[in-house]
């Protein structure tokens, strides 16, 4: 008897907070306010029964430290939203067998640490936008075979590495809108073959290389508005099942009969608004469009003046083409600096294609 009293001691201490995350800190646990100091725990928040959802709220809490979300057994998500949150150290989220949802919005986040999501079985979602996130460690997202999508919109991401993810078989949706991402690998998504949705909307993407979706043969949705891209030409797994492709807002001045080819089968929206297109190639593209059924928005086109271009050569063919035989900024009246300012403004109304 003793010896196990002494057991279920030494497991209740290992539980405790080594190092307290809150203090004298406002929680709501389902609609209900609680202070806490130390960890957010079954004792601390005086939970009675099941928990399904815990918020922190205009808080000042700045690092969830080992243990700071600890040993809830029911099915519940957690946003902490402006809470100053600098860190997220390993382990924060720990025993936690039924978490489905974690959101950090508006936190002062700046890096993402090894393992700071780790071991979490039904975790569905993490959302980290509006923070202000550099650098994610590698296997920061580890061992969370249920993981289906990630947001990282409105950050300072300059680059993006799949080694963030450690057995994430699940992974469906990647959002990483409204950062600082330049290029785009070859294959950088060869080991997140689950991927549906990929949105890259609002960065400073000049390269992608043509492999950079190799082996995304479930890839529906891809967003890559508001960027510097003077090419859209990729080798995407055949056939293909694109759903809807976005690139307005771009420096793309011509398309190739190749890879509309290629994008058609499951197409039913492609939208090229605010691009420098040749006037012959968005001519081919309409036609193309009608011929199939897709859908080609024109809402900025009536904005933004301009609609597309003609060349100084051979003005009437649809050609691929050097910037010298452009004219000089060509680029000039189309619209280029539309900033959204929430994640929504890039979502449609089935809340797709970040």
């Amino acid at each position: 008897m003793i010896k196990t009293c002494m057991i279920l001691l030494l497991l209740k201490i290992s539980m405790q907070c080594t190092l307290p995350s809150f203090k004298n800190n406002i929680v709501k646990v389902d609609g209900e306010s609680r202070t806490i100091s130390g960890c957010i725990s079954p004792d601390t928040i005086r939970a009675e029964g099941k928990i399904s959802y815990i918020l922190a709220e205009n808080q000042d809490i700045q690092d969830l430290n080992y243990g700071a979300v600890q040993g809830i057994s029911s099915s519940f998500r957690i946003d902490f939203l402006n809470t100053s949150i600098e860190i997220i150290r390993q382990g924060a989220f720990l025993d936690l067998p039924q978490l489905i949802r974690i959101t950090l919005w508006d936190n002062e986040l700046s890096w993402i640490s090894e393992n700071a999501f780790q071991d979490l079985p039904l975790l569905n979602e993490v959302h980290l936008d509006h923070n202000k996130i550099t650098d994610v460690l590698p296997r920061a997202f580890s061992n969370l075979p249920n993981l289906d999508s990630v947001s990282f919109f409105g950050n300072q991401l300059e680059n993006f590495d799949q080694s963030w993810f450690f057995n994430t078989p699940a992974l469906q949706a990647l959002k990483l809108g409204q950062n600082r991402l330049r290029k785009i690998p070859r294959g950088a998504f060869i080991n997140l073959p689950s991927i549906k949705e990929l949105g890259f909307a609002r960065n400073e993407l000049e390269f992608v290389d043509k492999d950079a979706f190799k082996g995304l043969r479930n890839l529906k949705f891809l967003n890559m508005a508001g960027n510097k891209l003077k090419s859209f030409d990729f080798n995407f797994h055949t056939p293909s099942k694109l759903m809807s492709v976005v690139i307005e807002n771009n420096n793309i001045t011509y398309i190739s009969d190749e890879i509309l080819d290629v994008i058609r089968p499951k197409l039913s929206k492609f939208t090229i608004a605010d691009n420098p297109l040749q006037c012959a190639c968005l001519d081919k593209i309409v036609k193309w469009s009608d011929a199939f059924d897709i859908t080609l928005p024109q809402r900025e086109l009536q904005q933004s003046g301009s609609v597309c271009i003609y060349p100084k050569t051979k003005p009437d063919q649809c050609l691929e083409r050097g910037d010298d035989d452009l004219q000089d900024e060509f680029w000039v009246s189309f619209e280029r600096e539309r900033t959204p300012i929430h994640v929504f403004d890039y979502l449609d109304e089935e809340g797709l294609y970040l």
